[in-house]
């Protein structure tokens, strides 16, 4: 009897610190900060855009404001080296998010390459990344391997872009309308 109200104890214990946790995950075990994403109605952020269009991370903040993302862990330096192999040396700029859950796929990449000579580098890159995504949810998941399917890598000049999302066409015109 004594054993059982020391398990029912310990369970209530494991609930309670469960509950009490922020609620936020982080895949990546590199403490990064989750994007939260908030509905904005600002025109002020669509010029500060046209002003810096080299600065990707006022992008990524404008489509975080602009559409609904699920939660996400945001891409820093080593993540674009574990996800798609890349270093500085190659990208010039980057930001951008990939889904937290686990389960989700979405993600969005914005790079910009160092030179010309780069930018093949880092399309391959993404594609890789694009075609592991689609065959590891082909057998796993057909939602999700769908909305990859409907998604594809982007070239514009030095500017490469993985924008994988229900909402990837909403993305792409912000995206093309701060870079061109």
């Amino acid at each position: 009897m004594k054993i059982k109200r020391y398990f029912a104890a310990a369970l209530v214990l494991l609930c309670l610190c469960g509950c009490g946790s922020s609620g936020t995950s982080d895949v990546s075990s590199q403490n990064e900060p989750a994007v939260d994403v908030v509905a904005s109605e600002s025109t002020e952020s669509e010029a500060v855009i046209a002003e810096s269009s080299d600065d990707l991370k006022t992008v990524f903040d404008k489509i975080s404001t602009s559409v609904e993302l699920p939660e996400m862990v945001t891409l820093n330096e080593k993540l674009i080296d574990r996800y798609y192999g890349l270093t500085t040396e190659s990208v010039a700029d980057f930001a951008g998010g990939v889904d937290s859950s686990g389960v989700g796929q979405d993600e969005i990449v914005l790079m910009k390459a160092v030179d010309e000579s780069k930018v093949a580098e880092i399309e391959q890159a993404l594609q890789t990344r694009y075609d592991s995504k689609l065959a590891q949810q082909e057998n796993y998941n057909a939602d999700e391997a769908e909305k990859i399917r409907k998604c594809k890598v982007e070239t514009n000049g030095l500017y490469v872009t993985l924008i994988i999302s229900n909402d990837a066409d909403a993305i792409n015109e912000i995206v093309k309308s701060a870079i061109g």
